[in-house]
């Protein structure tokens, strides 16, 4: 693996309470925004970090290639541009928060669910590499945006 060791304050942060609660305060509006049942707000943002992390490490990469890209492994990982110090901590911090979708069988489970929502709620379209979704407003858009960032900073 290519990627930067972690170090002793990183591990500290990574089990910090904003790692296991990153997606509120976002979360809870979504769930009652749309009147969404149970933990399907959370899940929606873990998935859309997944593949905000692809568009911004990997932007021609497939939604597929996310778990070859937590795991460190596959053609598009090996093949993968030069990355910043702050792409190497992306990734390390995302293999923290979305370590259930380093089996590409969940992850695929999860995109399709996420497939399956309304384009209303999704920020992406999974099936087009990095593409944003259109129903969603341009402030809603920006917020999610902005969670991502922070969650993986």
């Amino acid at each position: 693996m290519n990627a930067l060791p972690l170090s002793d304050s990183l591990r500290a942060r990574q089990l910090s309470p904003f790692s296991l609660h990153w997606q509120e305060p976002l979360a809870t509006q979504l769930r009652f925004q749309h009147e969404l049942p149970g933990q399907l707000a959370n899940r929606l943002l873990n998935v859309e970090l997944g593949l905000y992390l692809l568009a911004e490490l990997l932007p021609l990469a497939p939604p597929q290639a996310l778990p070859d890209l937590l795991n460190g492994e596959g053609v598009v990982y090996q093949f993968r541009p030069v990355w910043k110090p702050r792409q190497h901590r992306y990734l390390n911090r995302a293999r923290a928060l979305l370590a259930p979708y380093m089996d590409r069988t969940v992850w695929l489970m999860a995109l399709a669910k996420y497939d399956s929502l309304p384009t209303s709620l999704r920020a992406f379209g999974s099936h087009s590499t990095g593409s944003c979704g259109s129903e969603v407003n341009r402030s809603n858009l920006r917020n999610r945006e902005e969670l991502f960032r922070q969650a993986l900073a």
